[in-house]
C-alpha cells in the first residue's frame, strides 16, 4: 500500500464546469442549468483543495505516513459529504424542471378558432391520403411553419385525420419543437447537463480517493487500528485483586 511520497496529480476534467458551460446553447439556458454549473466548480475546487493539502501535509516530517492519510482522508470525507448534498439538489432541480419542459412539448394543440369548415376539410383532406403521403403532409406543415394545416391536424382526435396515437403525439411534440425552439433547445441544454451530472459524481469519488492516496479500505484499515491503538491508551480503574 503506497501513502506516501510526492503529490503529481491534477483534477479530472470530467469535474470541470467548462463540461456544461461548452454545451451549445447555454449562454440561452444557463439561469436553468447554474446550480448545475456550480455543482462542478465546487466539484473541483475540493479536489483539487485536497490534492494541495496532502501536498503540505507530507512536508511535515513530525508526523508517520499513516498520521498523514488520516488526516487527508478526514478532509476529503467533509468534502465528499457536502458535495453528495450537492449533486443530489443538483439533480432534483435539473429532474423537475427538465420533466416541467417535456410536459409543455408535448401539450395538446388547441384548434384555432373561428377556422370555420377548414379545419374538417384539412382532416378529412389528411386521412384520404396513404399513410406515407400524410405523414408527408405533416412534415412539410410543420417544417414550413403552416400552423393552418399543423393546427388542424394536430388539434383534434388523432383518428379524425387517420393519426395513430403514437404519431399524433410525435408529430404534437415535433410541432411544439418547431413552434418554441427556445424550449426545445432550452430542453437539451439541461439534459446534456443532467448527463455530465451523472458522469461527473463516480469521477468525484474517484478523484478524492486518488487525492488522498489510499484506496478506501486502506483507510479504513488504518483508522480501525488508530482507533484500537487509542483505545488502549485510555486510563481503567481497577478493583482491588483478590488475595
Amino acid at each position: 500500500m503506497a501513502i506516501n511520497g510526492e503529490v503529481k496529480l491534477t483534477v479530472s476534467p470530467t469535474l470541470h464546469p467548462a463540461n456544461i458551460t461548452s454545451i451549445d446553447g447555454y449562454d440561452a439556458a444557463k439561469g436553468y442549468v447554474a446550480d448545475a454549473v456550480t455543482t462542478l466548480d465546487s466539484a473541483h475546487q475540493s479536489v483539487a483543495h485536497v490534492i494541495e493539502a496532502r501536498q503540505k501535509v507530507n512536508l511535515d516530517q513530525s508526523r508517520t505516513d499513516r498520521a498523514k492519510v488520516l488526516m487527508t482522508a478526514q478532509l476529503a470525507d467533509k468534502y465528499s459529504e457536502k458535495l453528495q448534498k450537492q449533486f443530489e439538489s443538483s439533480w432534483g432541480r435539473l429532474d423537475k424542471a427538465i420533466q416541467h419542459t417535456e410536459q409543455e412539448l408535448s401539450q395538446p394543440l388547441q384548434q384555432q378558432a373561428g377556422a370555420g369548415t377548414v379545419n374538417g376539410e384539412i382532416r378529412a383532406h389528411a386521412k384520404a391520403l396513404s399513410r406515407d403521403e400524410r405523414v408527408k403532409l405533416l412534415t412539410v406543415a410543420i417544417e414550413s411553419g403552416d400552423i393552418t394545416t399543423a393546427g388542424a391536424i394536430l388539434g383534434a382526435p388523432p383518428y379524425l385525420s387517420g393519426l395513430s396515437d403514437i404519431e399524433h403525439k410525435h408529430f404534437t411534440r415535433q410541432y411544439h419543437e418547431a413552434t418554441n425552439p427556445e424550449m426545445a433547445q432550452r430542453l437539451k441544454v439541461m439534459q446534456a447537463t443532467r448527463e455530465k451530472l451523472q458522469r461527473a459524481h463516480p469521477a468525484l469519488l474517484q478523484e478524492l480517493e486518488k487525492a488522498v492516496g489510499a484506496s478506501r479500505r486502506d483507510v479504513e484499515r488504518l483508522q480501525a487500528a488508530t482507533n484500537e491503538a487509542e483505545a488502549a491508551l485510555v486510563m481503567k480503574d481497577f478493583n482491588p485483586a483478590e488475595h
